[in-house]
């Protein structure tokens, strides 16, 4: 093939829908045996580290310090009142400070009724267990079940919405246990959709990283749901429903009617 093929078949959208998703330790030569020693052509001992790197106190940076001022811009969005019961369904909820701080907005009065979802999550996409939408990751939401009709002042889901398999039916779930004119707000760090892979495969650095570290759960193993398709799934439930997309948070909201 020509240069000039080639550099055609790299620019075309048919290129680079197959760019990356080749095996990078394959490649692995003596020099890197000799830094890193044997332990490096050993699939099994590589794969802890490819999904520590992955994972392993991701979230907590991510939400306590990359993306601190989205968490501040949840609480507003939120319109946290002294008193207020707030549902939140979210992985890795203590850490980003979310109870907390919200414990500190509601007071003594308010409270916060928390559920922790991440060990959930990770057990099922390490499983590879599919949801009824078929995606890996994904199961039926019971965190508002047992709750009464308009139990709560407001939802958020954190770090959540990629794991719901139905979001039509827990959009009807959560709305149901919150008061009328109070918003619902959901915000996600997402692995996956156009724009996180197009920022994956702006650098062979990064797609080579993450070829890397999801060599073992491959991208086809991580759940997502576009903003489109949450804002669908709400659909007229909802009052101003809005989507907002900030270096790879993914967020939406709106009031319940």
């Amino acid at each position: 093939m020509a240069y000039g093929q080639r550099w055609g078949l790299l620019m075309s959208s048919k290129g680079s829908e197959t760019f990356g998703g080749g095996n990078p330790w394959s490649y692995i030569q003596p020099w890197d045996d000799e830094l890193f020693g044997a332990e490096v052509r050993d699939p099994a001992k590589r794969a802890i580290w490819e999904q520590a790197v992955a994972v392993a106190g991701g979230l907590p940076y991510i939400w306590t310090e990359l993306a601190r001022p989205i968490s501040e811009i949840v609480y507003g969005l939120l319109e946290l009142r002294p008193g207020d019961r707030v549902l939140l369904i979210g992985e890795g909820v203590a850490p980003a400070r979310w109870v907390e701080d919200m414990k500190e907005i509601v007071g003594p009065e308010g409270a916060i009724d928390s559920f922790e979802i991440i060990r959930d999550g990770r057990r099922s996409i390490m499983n590879k267990v599919a949801g009824r939408n078929g995606q890996v990751g994904c199961w039926r939401w019971p965190y508002a079940d047992s709750a009464d009709d308009e139990s709560y002042d407001c939802v958020a889901v954190l770090q959540a919405t990629q794991h719901c398999d139905d979001w039509e039916e827990a959009a009807r779930d959560l709305l149901r246990v919150m008061k009328p004119g109070r918003r619902i707000v959901l915000a996600e760090s997402v692995l996956a959709g156009a724009n996180f892979m197009a920022r994956v495969n702006s650098d062979v650095h990064f797609r080579q990283w993450f070829d890397k570290m999801f060599g073992t759960v491959g991208p086809e193993n991580v759940p997502y749901y576009s903003g489109a398709e949450i804002r669908e799934a709400f659909g007229d439930l909802v009052s101003s429903p809005q989507l907002l997309e900030w270096r790879g948070i993914e967020m939406f909201w709106g009031r319940k009617i």
